[in-house]
């Protein structure tokens, strides 16, 4: 289930990107749409394999393309704005799908075997 929302939360995240390629009239050069889709496509595999470290790796990697993108003009300011919001609701999805470390059981202690026993072959008088 947890791999379900992660992957379809990744899929919202290309459909917007995809998006991107539509006119609109805002900008969103082609160079820059493929490089995102690409690492769109990354996010979305690495977690619908259920790699979630992996992807979250390739969101942090489509997160510096985008502050690359938008410092260079290549993406306007309105549509950084949407794709980063995606990019948010992604990044908690998969931080509430990664599977949590479960609690280890307090280790039994250990009993006290009694007094020692002297080395082998000396007998305690």
């Amino acid at each position: 289930m947890r791999r379900a929302t992660a992957a379809g939360a990744a899929l919202l995240l290309l459909a917007g990107a995809l998006s991107g390629c539509a006119p609109s009239g805002q900008q969103l050069d082609a160079g820059s749409a493929r490089q995102l889709q690409a690492s769109v496509l990354a996010v979305t595999t690495a977690a619908a394999a259920g790699d979630y470290s992996e992807a979250i790796a390739a969101l942090d990697t489509l997160e510096e393309q985008l502050t690359e993108g938008t410092a260079s003009g290549a993406i306007d300011s309105g549509r950084s704005a949407r794709i980063q919001a995606s990019i948010d609701l992604v990044r908690a999805d998969l931080a509430a799908a990664e599977p949590q470390p479960s609690p280890t059981p307090d280790k039994p202690g250990k009993t006290d075997p009694g007094p020692k026993k002297g080395p082998p072959g000396k007998d305690k008088p």
